[in-house]
């Protein structure tokens, strides 16, 4: 058979190769799964190792224990060790907790966390009534009892009434006082219903008069009693009020207080007149001190009048 034949057939049935090799002497050819050589590195190449350590460093440690709890030992807790602390008070620094918050707080201009004074309408009273009235009248009572404002109508009254502070007896709202919504219907059938609101009472309130705006303070909540030291809730009021100052004050603005005592009377408005000279940085002389007044229509309470001259709400 012809040699070429042979070296055709071979290759062919997949055996090729080794009866070429067979037939001319020489040496096989590498296998096609043989990992290829690699390919000469050119001149302007060139291998790198680069080795570095990692500096970040955390902390491992154990977790706690889950708290475990005999219930046995709850229920069998010694009487003995249980009494003293059900028997004993429990003394919170009010005083100290809160002094050291006006503390951190004292540098600050406005006060905004401070509660706002109260201003009209001062109390709101939402009427749902039991049967249809024919006619009613809502008044505001004092706490003795006594209408110091009232409004009437035919057929059935608003669904909310509110009190913008006017009392015929003390010419406008005061201090320390409790104030009672009222409403008073008469149904068809001539029976009369009456209707309760919530009650509401004081310690600083605003109201604006002749141009004038005013804003009145308890006594008590303000002074030791008859001292002219401060209370501990003394700086809630004053520096609220002082907020007001600075919105409202084109320049001076006066104090007076309503008391029985004058010299008692003039010594506070002396120290409400150093609290506000420090507070608001202002020379003693911007602040008026007017003569003290009767408490008999105001009640015992020191004014603060801006944007006028004494008199508070007479």
């Amino acid at each position: 058979m012809n040699r070429k034949l042979i070296f055709s057939f071979c290759f062919l049935t997949g055996v090729g190769s080794l009866l070429a090799d067979m037939d001319t002497g020489h040496t096989a050819a590498p296998s096609a799964s043989a990992p290829a050589a690699a390919p000469a590195k050119s001149s302007n190449e060139f291998e790198a190792t680069t080795k570095g350590e990692n500096k970040q460093k955390m902390a491992i440690g154990k977790e706690d224990p889950p708290a475990a709890f005999n219930l046995e030992d709850i229920q069998n807790f010694p009487e003995e060790r249980l009494h003293p602390v059900l028997n004993n008070p429990i003394t919170f620094e009010e005083g100290k907790d809160f002094s050291t918050l006006m503390d951190s707080l004292d540098e600050r201009l406005i006060h905004p966390w401070l509660p706002e004074i109260p201003k009209g309408p001062y109390l709101t009273m939402k009427i749902a009534l039991d049967k249809p009235a024919k006619d009613w009248t809502f008044s505001v009572i004092d706490q003795g009892g006594a209408p110091v404002s009232s409004q009437s109508g035919k057929g059935s009254p608003p669904a909310v009434f509110s009190w913008d502070g006017e009392d015929k007896t003390r010419g406008h709202l005061a201090v320390d006082t409790v104030y009672i919504p009222q409403l008073a219907t008469t149904d068809k059938d001539g029976y009369r219903h009456t209707y309760s609101g919530e009650p509401g009472q004081f310690a600083v309130l605003l109201f604006r008069e002749k141009g004038r705006t005013v804003v009145e303070l308890a006594s008590k909540r303000l002074f030791a009693d008859k001292k002219a030291d401060w209370t501990k809730e003394a700086p809630v009021f004053l520096d609220k009020v002082g907020d007001l100052i600075r919105e409202e004050s084109k320049g001076s603005f006066s104090i007076q207080a309503y008391d029985v005592d004058p010299d008692l009377a003039r010594s506070r408005e002396s120290a409400m007149q150093k609290y506000f000279s420090e507070k608001l940085y202002i020379p003693d002389s911007q602040i008026s001190l007017l003569e003290p007044v009767d408490p008999e229509k105001r009640g015992f309470a020191i004014a603060v009048i801006i944007n006028g001259t004494g008199g508070g709400a007479e």
